[in-house]
Parts: structure tokens; sequence; C-alpha cells
């Protein structure tokens, strides 16, 4: 049965009784009848993780707890909505700040109150007509089959679909997504034949910095910014892009203007803060990270890092006594993250050596590595080089420069990570040693690599094989470590036959590479490999 109005399910969100029962009787006269209310944006996020809704009306401001823009933000961060859903956000304000704040997070449509019920109407019919066509790729995405979504996507392009935009955007969204970087560059080059597009035009500008062509890539999103200036998305990549260039300050100023226009994203308030914080604008930085901490209270990007970082500006501040409550603030907030244990007791480590505590600071640093112990391997890199950079503050120097190293290996083809750790060398007066360290691990991650592929192309799989798990035992989040070893198993299975055991482990070779990095592009390859050779789906 295709969607109609009439047979959507439907989700209203909003604080008021009086406005849900409005709304309800609105979507009700319509002659919907799967309908659904939530007075709250927690509730909102319980029933959208429980439920599959067609429709989702939500007002922006929802009382304490998460707003409609970090209703949506979850929800699509956590897929619980897809593609083909119409999620219309409804507002009694349009202030620039939150208009731009909720426009970042791509809404379908926005309705100013006060709503009648003919203008609702009218616009859920446009959308649900224009989205329903949608359904197919969605399933393709949540089953994870890439390939198929991109044909879908065809399929609808060749049928002279009402929506060709933005199908176009999502083909190539997916395709940068499985790092087919040739075919999006060809998407976007065909509409930017027709005419110039912003988003076409930033997906240019994405590839060339993937493709590390950073001045080319830079030219470009300042172009898009030229004739969009609130275009979000090219200013973060322009600021990202200009501190490869090592422009750092450009890059603080790019990304004070892009606050300035939708100061509501905290993953760029973070941006603005490390920049600011690495220029040494200590202000900036504090006001960045502090911004972070209060629109982050209930979005789906609340992390610790905003604390650590905020603690290390009052330190350099000599205010370590407002570093140690900001610390304490994130154990409240963070108790049972292990992680958060992990950078907390890292950034406590280093104020009480500032103010002289040896002792605190000893306990405080061992209860890091204790934890950094036990969780074996799964310490993200912002978490090892907070601990590493302690660990210079206390004089640790091998104990930093060992951990990462560690970091430089099951990263050895990132070049941000690269530069951070490049920075926290140099700023540790340790600058051409940290070079070093760095060029030393990728060469030597590369050569393990290589020995293994080449043992596999003279035709003894097993030795590759076995070359590269001692590599990803010692390096578990090097994820080319991890999808070459994949592509050996697949190599074996083809050659040998069917096996339980090693289909077993390519899958879990698989699995820690789509966590590490969905955009792989083996990733996907071989998942349709593996599923062929063992007859699965």
């Amino acid at each position: 049965m295709s969607l109609s109005l009439q047979n959507a399910k439907v989700l209203i969100v909003d604080d008021f009784q009086g406005m849900r029962t409005l709304l309800r009787e609105f979507v009700k006269a319509m002659g919907v009848t799967a309908i659904d209310t939530a007075s709250t944006g927690k509730d909102a996020n319980q029933q959208l993780s429980a439920v599959k809704y067609d429709i989702v009306i939500c007002d922006y401001y929802l009382g304490p707890g998460p707003n409609g823009q970090q209703v949506l933000e979850e929800a699509k961060l956590k897929g619980h909505i897809g593609v083909s859903t119409v999620w219309m956000m409804v507002t009694a304000e349009k202030t620039q700040e939150m208009v731009m704040g909720a426009a970042e997070i791509k809404p379908d449509d926005y309705l100013l109150k006060p709503i009648n019920m003919a203008m609702l109407e009218s616009r859920l019919e446009k959308l649900i007509t224009r989205k329903q066509s949608l359904a197919p790729i969605e399933a393709a995405v949540k089953a994870l089959n890439y390939a198929q979504a991109i044909a879908q996507c065809d399929v609808q392009l060749k049928t002279k679909a009402i929506n060709p935009q933005e199908i176009m955007r999502i083909k190539s969204d997916l395709l940068l997504t499985i790092g087919e970087h040739v075919a999006a560059a060809a998407l976007f080059q065909s509409v930017l034949a027709v005419r110039e597009v912003a988003w076409a035009l930033t997906g240019m500008g994405k590839i060339c910095f993937h493709d590390k062509k950073y001045q080319e890539a830079k030219d470009i999103f300042q172009r898009v910014l030229r004739d969009n200036p609130v275009y979000m998305e090219a200013s973060d990549w322009l600021a990202r892009t200009c501190t490869l260039l090592g422009q750092f300050e450009e890059a603080e100023k790019v990304l004070q203007e892009a606050v300035r226009i939708s100061p509501n994203s905290p993953t760029r308030q973070k941006m603005l803060g490390d920049t600011a914080f690495r220029n040494g604008a200590l202000d900036v930085a504090q006001a960045a990270f502090e911004k972070t901490i209060k629109i982050s209270e209930f979005s789906p990007h609340k992390a610790p890092g905003a604390y650590t970082s905020l603690a290390r500006v009052h330190a350099d501040k000599d205010a370590p006594l407002e570093a140690l409550k900001t610390l304490a603030q994130s154990r409240k907030e963070f108790k049972y993250n292990t992680e958060a244990a992990i950078q907390t007791a890292a950034a406590e480590s280093a104020v009480y050596h500032q103010m002289g505590q040896p002792e605190k600071s000893e306990a405080a640093m061992e209860q890091a590595e204790r934890l950094m112990e036990k969780a074996a391997g799964k310490v993200s890199s912002e978490v090892a080089m907070d601990v590493a950079h302690t660990l210079f503050k206390l004089g640790k120097k091998e104990k930093a420069s060992s951990l990462l190293q560690e970091v430089v290996k099951n990263n050895h083809e990132s070049a941000e990570l690269s530069l951070r750790i490049a920075t926290l060398f140099e700023d540790n007066g340790l600058g051409s040693e940290g070079q070093e360290l760095i060029a030393q691990s990728q060469n030597e991650v590369v050569a393990i690599n290589n020995q293994g592929v080449k043992l596999a192309r003279s035709g003894d799989l097993l030795a590759g094989a076995n070359l590269l798990r001692s590599a990803a035992n010692k390096l578990p989040n090097n994820e080319v470590i991890l999808i070459n070893l994949c592509g050996l198993l697949i190599g074996m299975l083809t050659k040998e036959g069917k096996s339980q055991q090693v289909a077993s482990e390519a899958r879990d070779l698989l699995e820690r590479v789509r966590q590490l990095n969905l955009g792989n592009k083996n990733y996907h390859i071989y998942t349709a490999a593996l599923n062929r050779l063992m007859g699965t789906r």
C-alpha cells in the first residue's frame, strides 16, 4: 500500500497539553488514525526509538530537557528516522539563533504559530507525497546495503521523480559514505554543469579535502561562502582545511564568524574552543567551551572533552580551583563513563601538579593509567592524547611518547590526527622528535601491511593472514590492517572453500571496521563478497 496522509503514523511533540490536543484534532480531522503524542523531548526520544513514524510534528521549545532541534538530531544520529520520515518543526519564534540551529539539522519544513488546519494539511500532503518515494532508499540504508540504496536513487531519478535534487543529494551522501569519491565527483559535476548549487560545490570541496588537495578545497569552500555566507557546513570544512594548511588564526576567524551566525552547534563551539586554545586566545576558548557545555546539556553530542578542555583553560589562566570545580562537574555528569573518568583523572593530575601537590597528582594519574589498562585498546584517540598531554606536564616524556606512538600506528593515514600529535610534541619543546616518531610509526605500519599483502599476492594467504593477525592484535583500531586482514580471509574462503570459523573472524573484523569508519570503501565490498561466499544476505 502506498503511503498517504490518511494511513501515515504520526507523532506530535509539544509541552503544552492544549497545543498537543489542537494538533491531534487537526490531524485526526485529516483522516489520520495512528496518532501518538509526547510532552517532552525525552519522551519523544523514547517513542522514536520504539516506533517507526512517517510524520513527526515537533515544537522547538519543549520545556526542561531536549528541545526540538536536539530531538531531531538524536533521532538522526541513532537512526530512529530516515530519509522518508517527514519532520515538521513548529515554533512561535523565528530568531536567527533558533532558525539557524534548527536549519542545520535539516527538518523538512517549519510552521510558525498560530497554526490553522488548512495550512498544516496543505504542507503535510505535499511533504508526504514527496517523501514516500524515498522509503525503498531508507530500507536499503537501514539494512546497510548501500549499493542497493544507490540503485534505488538511480531508479527514482530515471522515473523523473518530483524531488530530483533531494535524491541526488541523498545519492551523493551515500557515495561519500562508502568512499566512492570518483562517482560522487561525477554527480557533483553534473549538478554544477546546470547551475552552481551550494551542496554540490561543498561536495567537490570535501573530495579535494579527502584527496589531500587542501588549497583546492579551501578555494572551493571560500567560493561557497562568498555566495552563501550562512552555509555552515562549508564553514566547518573551511576551518578544518585551514588547520591542515597550518593557517590556525584563519581557522579561528572562520569559526568565530560561523558561531556568530549559528551559535547552537556544540561540535562547532568545541572546534572553536580547541582552535582558540591552540592559538593562545584563552578568553575565546573559555567562552566557546562554556557555550559547548551549556548547549550540550541535552544534546547527543554531550561529551567530557568540553569539560576537560575548559579545565585546561582555567589552569592556563592560573585559576586551578576553577579547573578542579569544572572537573568535579565532569565527574558528576559522566559518572558511569570510563573514558570520561580517564580524561577527568588525567586533567586533575595536571592541575594538582600545577598546584604543587605531587601526591594528589600521582594518585590521579595512576587512576587514569589503571582505567586505560582495564579498557585495553578501547580508548579513543582523544582520550589517549589527553593522557599524553598530562604525562608531558609531569615530565614523563617516554610514557607520553609511547602512548602517542600507539595512536599514530592505529591511525597512520589520518592527517588531522598526525597534526594534533605533532602539535602536542611541539608544545612541549619536542617538535623534531615528534615528527620523527610520527614518520617512523607510519612507516612501520605501512611496511607490515605491505608485507602481508605481498605474501598474499605470492599465494601464501595463510602467512599473510598470520602476519596481519599479529599486527591487528597489537593495533586493534587500525582500520587499514583490519580491512586488509579481512580481505585475505575472504581470499582464503574463495580458494579453500567455506569455513565458518574463518567467516566468523572476517565478520568480526568487518564489524570493527564499521565502528571505526562506515565510510571505508572496502568494508562494503567485502561485506557483499562474504555474504555471497557464505550464502547469506
